[in-house]
């Protein structure tokens, strides 16, 4: 039976998206714990939601979540304040949060050290860190984009995928038009691309990286937790069979398989205890369907968007950092039975799977009723669940619009 915190412990995330429901849940789930969000205005199923209470602030700047925390644990001193986010830019202020001198005795942040967070977020330093380890990655240009210096034509072989090398700083430019990821054929593309940056006063670097062929389901995540002394706690792994097509949501996993990777989990666990990591982390690698080598295309300094698939394959995050931060205890925990993690409905996600040998095995797992979307919360109330429900549908529209049948590329 699980200890009872309800008068000691109080999760607090920081946002209220699509991202943050699920971790609530995972709270929720486990210890049967309400969380607060600390957010503008939350999406509809964090606002509904039986198991979060909402504190409304004017912006998420850092200052103002500060101000918001500093409050809470203020309000709370017989609890100890669990202070969590699931974006890149709110995990590095939480990161900023455990360091400043005024932070509260009755607080606990679930991240690493600011200065490996930086370190490690560097999309060209994680490169040069997967290398190191025996971690394959995709052949990589880096292009700073201040200043007017004229930027050379890229020598890597058309098609080619351009992304920023950090996702906290290019954050804002997604809401003014940005895409998240490009796809490109020709240095026309690329170059009309850099002008738009600059004009935009984007002054950072972005990566132009090989396009390695072969459609979602070539696409892997692995999900670990490293604990207080360096040690992997959490493995967790999945297949994607389908992600996001809408442009600026484009590579987020839709629906996954969850299966294990033991020798990819043992590489990835040596490399994060060799930077000092603690906490989450998760990694987006594909594999090359002409080689058969997993690459490592991203790295995440959270737990990330599809955390529940651990928690619906019997591993759930939030006990796993329950049991280090507040236990101090380390019991390893793997995720080894397959269940379907779908955002989308079953039907939609089914008939984007092509291959013969992996149908089987999706319809297999259907049939044995281990499907779990992380917003159908059979717990919730009546209102909740139908947010859930039209969240599920949508995804109809997307795809009809953005994807409508397999390509077998990945766009």
């Amino acid at each position: 039976m699980a200890t009872d915190y309800s008068n000691t412990l109080l999760p607090v995330i920081v946002s209220g998206d699509a991202a943050t429901y699920p971790l609530a849940r995972e709270f929720y789930e486990a210890y049967r714990l309400t969380s607060v969000c600390i957010v503008p205005q939350p999406i509809k199923i964090v606002e509904y939601s039986k198991f979060i209470d909402i504190v409304n602030t004017p912006d998420m700047k850092f200052e103002t979540v500060r101000q918001a925390v500093l409050t809470l644990a203020a309000n709370n001193p017989g609890k100890t304040l669990l202070l969590i986010a699931n974006s890149d830019g709110m995990t590095e202020n939480v990161a900023r949060m455990a360091e400043t001198a005024d932070a509260p005795a009755n607080l606990v942040c679930a991240s690493a050290p600011l200065d490996i967070m930086l370190r490690a977020c560097d999309k060209v330093e994680f490169a040069r860190m997967c290398t190191e380890f025996g971690l394959d990655t995709p052949r990589t240009e880096a292009i700073e984009l201040a200043g007017n210096a004229p930027i050379a034509p890229t020598e890597i072989p058309f098609p080619v995928v351009a992304k920023p090398a950090s996702s906290a700083e290019y954050a804002y430019l997604q809401f003014k038009g940005f895409q998240k990821v490009y796809f490109f054929e020709e240095q026309a593309q690329l170059d009309e691309l850099w002008r738009g940056l600059r004009a935009a006063g984007f002054e950072g670097t972005f990566l132009v990286q090989e396009l390695i062929e072969g459609d979602d389901t070539c696409i892997d995540s692995i999900t670990m937790y490293m604990n207080r002394e360096g040690t992997a706690t959490l493995l967790g792994s999945a297949q994607v069979l389908l992600e996001d097509h809408t442009p600026a949501l484009y590579g987020n996993p839709v629906t996954m398989i969850t299966r294990p990777m033991p020798e990819l989990w043992e590489k990835v666990e040596k490399m994060l205890a060799s930077v000092g990591w603690r906490g989450f982390a998760n990694f987006d690698l594909k594999r090359d369907p002409k080689t058969g080598r997993a690459l490592f295309m991203d790295f995440n300094p959270r737990i990330g968007a599809n955390s529940y698939y651990n928690a619906a394959a019997g591993v759930n995050p939030m006990q796993v950092l329950v049991e280090d931060v507040i236990e101090r205890t380390s019991i390893v925990r793997a995720v080894r039975r397959a269940i379907i993690h779908s955002r989308c409905p079953v039907s939609l996600a089914r008939h984007y799977i092509t291959d013969e040998t992996l149908l089987a095995e999706f319809d297999a797992v259907v049939a044995q009723g281990q499907v779990y979307n992380p917003v159908r919360c059979p717990e919730e109330s009546l209102r909740t669940r139908a947010v859930g429900f039209a969240m599920e549908k949508n995804y109809i529209r997307k795809f009809r619009k953005y994807y409508p049948e397999p390509t077998g590329q990945p766009f």
